[in-house]
């Protein structure tokens, strides 16, 4: 009885899930849309009339509604028009329209007269405020082009967009399509902007923005590129006008299709729920994601700008130009787009190493999919919320990984002939993954069609366990495959699970790498000379873990510096601590391996290294074993401290800016040393008197080392400064050094401060200064 019960309760939750999709029966193939915001009452008007085709005759159309009220409905289909009544249902955000006879199969328009609201949620068409004024904007994605019109609001649901905007005198006004006319009227006080009629696309596309900006503009292969900002800030968009016009004309040619929609305008909003959002030809940003002072700006929110950027402007192609069927595969939207951005940066900017900084991100994912409720990357979602939750790290970093691997199996070019291929096939049209990847295997030759379900339909991680016994002039390697977990318990036990994997491995004794592909639990394989150890993720381009014996990691350590790619030193550092984590090696094992890393001064290897610290002394190292890791820190640190320098140097490059930033931040900070935290507050003390005086990444750190010990007047220098920013990176340096302080008593203030500002409905767009690796 019990079984039966939960049975008809699953049945019946599948049934209401189910009943969020919308019927099949109506196609949208054109949306006529006009809007009248009004930006004081938080409310707007609007008109739209829908070309659709019905696929049999039929007097119901349902689509997606929330928030508006229907004033007037009615359907048409040749020469008869018939008014509709209108039944809402709110748990659904569905409406549906009734005729009182049948509409033919066939072509038919849908008019629809309705109000809605300009919410405060940062959703649909909302009410965006800076200190001056409001504006008015949207997001639609996920599910949210709904609130601010009715419409088929699903991906699989293309049709072309015509847009007019009804705006107060003095606004201006955007949308994805060019500019086609502004006109005064109606009434003194208005004035209706026109716009191009839209590629096919889908609903959450759609964009409207409103309000008062300035731009500066550019051009790519012709496109012209505009950047938008409020009043006063239009000259920080300098920088990403320049990466923009990079990143256009490298994607036109790696594609091999130039960007799809006439023009690219990129503008910051005040409040913006998203980093930034992949609207067709009007991207969507955060303020601070966007802007920035070219000169005076840090190099680590220089490359988190490029490749947001970068991120944003690949979705033209992969996520717009070609969009998945069903929010189920929006992992292969996002996770294509977090791939492919630094693509163009790593020519552009070869200086910024974004190379490194993907190999890093990839370790940051397998932490989280180390997890024992990580999630499979393809995961079925109906409602909503459901399809809310799988914008995770596993849709963006875990698919990010797994495209580098299959791409490093087949080769670039050949990866790019597959990708060509399957824009070439579905553009301005939806697929699915097993599209993709079906492409990408008949291009290549190669059974990515096999390898990649593996990756994709089932959940977590594998650690390749390597076994390796020299023979002779040969060395016999044996690999063996297991889910790997945080969860000792559950990795010790062991499961059935199995992935096909590419593994490139490289021994001692070669510079060569050789590649296989692992399928079975256990598979040996004869690599030439005799070697006392071997790299089982040579290239780092593999998404596993490794695990090593303990001769092979001393071995390697020996070695760290001079065999092994920076790359392959983040990875096989990220392999070892993985093995201390489930008991296989100690944590002396580790820092005896990080000691082979000292002379290191790449900033991504030294990265890894101090997050690794941070967390040791967050939460390995007890009481009793405090001052002593502190003090080995200070032995560890200050060596490299001294090469470094606290003073920039002539012509240094940004790599070095933020490696000095990281370990100011680790010695003051992890090891606690007295002369950092002195020499902290003296950089602190430059940087509120002039902010240009230091470099952003160091002033950053030596405020937030400057707070912990900082008092009431410290306290109110950082909170008049929060209250002015001369940008908005500064004013989020100013906010994060708030709960850094120490004092209770201010503390207890800054949690007054964040609640009468209503901090926690603002999403948080930049990660604290002071971030560990995730462990």
């Amino acid at each position: 009885m019990k079984k039966f019960v939960l049975l008809t309760l699953m049945l019946a939750l599948c049934s209401f899930a189910g009943a969020q999709r919308l019927p099949q029966n109506v196609n949208p193939s054109h949306y006529q849309l006009t809007f009248g915001p009004d930006l004081k009452a938080a409310t707007f008007t609007g008109d739209e009339v829908i070309d659709v085709r019905f696929t049999a005759p039929s007097n119901k159309v349902t689509m997606n509604s929330a928030e508006i009220k229907i004033q007037d409905a009615t359907i048409s289909s040749g020469a008869q028009s018939q008014a509709a009544t209108v039944e809402y249902d709110e748990k659904t955000e569905q409406v549906t329209l009734t005729t009182a006879k049948p509409i033919p199969a066939g072509p038919a328009k849908i008019a629809i007269k309705y109000t809605g609201i300009l919410n405060d949620q940062l959703r649909g068409f909302y009410l965006s405020k800076s200190k001056t004024r409001s504006y008015a904007t949207t997001q639609f994605e996920n599910t949210d082009a709904r609130r601010a019109f009715p419409s088929f609001d699903e991906p699989a649901f293309k049709a072309t967009f015509d847009i007019t905007l009804i705006v107060d005198k003095g606004d201006t006004a955007f949308s994805n399509g060019r500019q086609l006319s502004d006109t005064p009227g109606p009434g003194p006080d208005k004035h209706t902007v026109k716009f191009a009629t839209t590629a096919k696309m889908s609903s959450y596309l759609a964009a409207l923005v409103v309000g008062n900006f300035e731009y500066i503009e550019g051009e790519a292969d012709g496109i012209p590129i505009r950047i938008y900002s409020t009043p006063g800030k239009k000259e920080m968009g300098r920088f990403v006008l320049g990466a923009s016009e990079q990143i256009v004309s490298y994607f036109d040619k790696y594609f091999g299709i130039k960007y799809p929609y006439g023009k690219l305008d990129l503008i910051g909003l005040p409040d913006f729920s998203a980093g930034a959002m992949e609207n067709a030809g009007l991207i969507t940003f955060r303020e601070v994601i966007l802007l920035i002072d070219e000169q005076h700006g840090s190099p680590g929110l220089k490359k988190t700008i490029a490749s947001v950027t970068s991120h944003e402007i690949a979705h033209m192609w992969f996520g717009d130009l070609v969009t998945m069927k069903w929010w189920d595969d929006v992992w292969l939207n996002e996770g294509f787009a977090t791939w492919a951005a630094s693509k163009p940066l790593l020519g552009w900017k070869p200086e910024w190493n974004f190379d490194l900084d993907d190999v890093s991100q990839n370790t940051n994912t397998l932490n989280t999919d180390s997890l024992a409720n990580t999630r499979p990357i393809h995961q079925a979602a109906e409602t909503p919320a459901q399809i809310q939750e799988l914008f995770d790290g596993i849709a963006y970093g875990k698919a990010a990984a797994v495209l580098n691997m299959l791409e490093a199996y087949l080769g670039p070019e050949t990866f790019r002939a597959g990708v060509r291929e399957y824009v070439k096939q579905h553009s301005y049209g939806n697929a699915t993954a097993d599209d993709f990847w079906t492409t990408l295997a008949k291009v290549s030759k190669r059974p990515v069609d096999q390898i990649m379900p593996t990756w994709v339909k089932q959940a977590g991680v594998p650690i390749v366990n390597v076994k390796a016994q020299c023979s002779g002039n040969s060395t016999s390697l044996t690999l063996s495959q297991q889910r790997y977990y945080y969860d000792r318990a559950k990795f010790e036990a062991g499961n059935d699970q199995l992935w096909q994997i590419p593994v490139c491995l490289r021994a001692s004794s070669t510079n060569s790498a050789k590649c296989e592909l692992l399928t079975k639990k256990e598979q040996t394989f004869i690599l030439p000379g005799c070697s006392t150890w071997v790299l089982a993720n040579a290239n780092a381009a593999g998404y596993y873990r490794a695990g090593y014996q303990a001769e092979a990691v001393r071995a390697m350590a020996k070695d760290a510096e001079g065999k092994f790619s920076p790359a392959e030193r983040i990875t096989l550092e990220a392999d070892i601590w993985a093995s201390v984590r489930v008991g296989r090696d100690s944590v002396g094992d580790y820092l005896a391996f990080a000691q082979g890393l000292q002379p290191d001064r790449t900033r991504a290897v030294m990265q890894s290294v101090l997050g690794r610290f941070n967390y040791i002394g967050q939460y390995l190292v007890n009481e009793n074993d405090r001052d002593s890791y502190r003090a080995w820190l200070r032995q560890y640190l200050t060596p490299i401290a001294k090469d470094i320098g606290w003073e920039p140097k002539p012509g240094e490059s940004d790599e070095q800016k933020t490696l000095r930033a990281g370990l100011l931040n680790a010695l003051g900070y992890d090891a606690r040393d007295s002369e950092t935290l002195v020499q902290a507050r003296k950089i602190a003390e430059r940087a509120l008197n002039d902010p240009t005086a230091v470099d952003q990444d160091l002033a950053t750190g030596a405020i937030g080392l400057a707070a912990l010990n900082g008092d009431q007047a410290f306290y109110d220098r950082i909170m008049a400064e929060l209250k002015n920013p001369k940008s908005p990176e500064l004013y989020y340096m100013y906010f994060y050094t708030l709960p850094q302080f120490s004092d209770q008593k201010l503390l207890q203030k800054t949690l007054d401060y964040a609640d009468l500002r209503g901090e926690g409905s603002t999403p948080v767009p930049l990660p604290p200064p002071r971030m560990a690796i995730t462990v």
